[in-house]
């Protein structure tokens, strides 16, 4: 399923390097709705499909277009990290609240992924590999909602950076996951809708 060359798919340099927005960054890559957890998600439903078809075909697609999401985004933090210096952080403690209070103990992931509402202190950060219900109309519907979870952490993190290399690749990112929910829900709304029975029972 899977080939590899070294040239990237997509490429975009930072303006600068810039340690803690590259940490705000790993919370997408690995954090609650992260790009990981979600490309497993991806590969595991089409893994559990025994009736091959265009269903399992899309699923894989989208499962092969969130690995190369992960490449783009560790790229970047990558390029974020190379010859950052140590005071940065000083820097950017003083310079930015939200910093300054990840610092002092605030949990990043509430302010990317749950926009700085609460949470449960026990939720794991930790790489879903499968959220499958064997129900086709379902885990499209939840591949909807899990595209929507990435619009939003991309959007807010697009806010905090004016750094243009970075934005290129956030609007990229930002216009597949819309893309995806769309496909994602029509999809959905097909099978409710009367699709060949086999479709849904594997």
């Amino acid at each position: 399923m899977f080939t590899h060359r070294q040239d990237l798919q997509f490429t975009t340099v930072p303006e600068h390097p810039d340690a803690m927005y590259a940490r705000r960054l790993e919370d997408v890559l690995g954090g609650q709705y992260n790009e990981i957890g979600v490309a497993m998600h991806y590969m595991f439903q089409p893994w559990d499909m025994h009736v091959p078809g265009k269903y399992r075909d899309l699923v894989f697609a989208l499962g092969s277009e969130q690995v190369a999401n992960i490449e783009m985004l560790a790229t970047m933090i990558a390029q974020l990290l190379e010859h950052a210096p140590p005071s940065v952080l000083d820097t950017a403690v003083r310079l930015d609240p939200t910093v300054a209070a990840v610092i002092a103990g605030t949990d990043l992931e509430q302010a990317i992924a749950s926009g700085a509402g609460p949470q449960a202190a026990d939720n794991p950060w930790k790489v879903a590999s499968s959220n499958v219900s064997r129900n086709l109309a379902a885990d499209f519907q939840t591949n909807a909602t899990a595209e929507l979870d990435r619009r939003m952490q991309f959007s807010r993190l697009y806010r905090l950076t004016d750094d243009a290399g970075i934005r290129y690749l956030l609007s990229c990112l930002l216009a597949r996951a819309a893309a995806n929910q769309r496909l994602c829900r029509s999809v959905s709304a097909e099978l409710n809708e009367g699709a060949p029975p086999q479709a849904t029972e594997s």
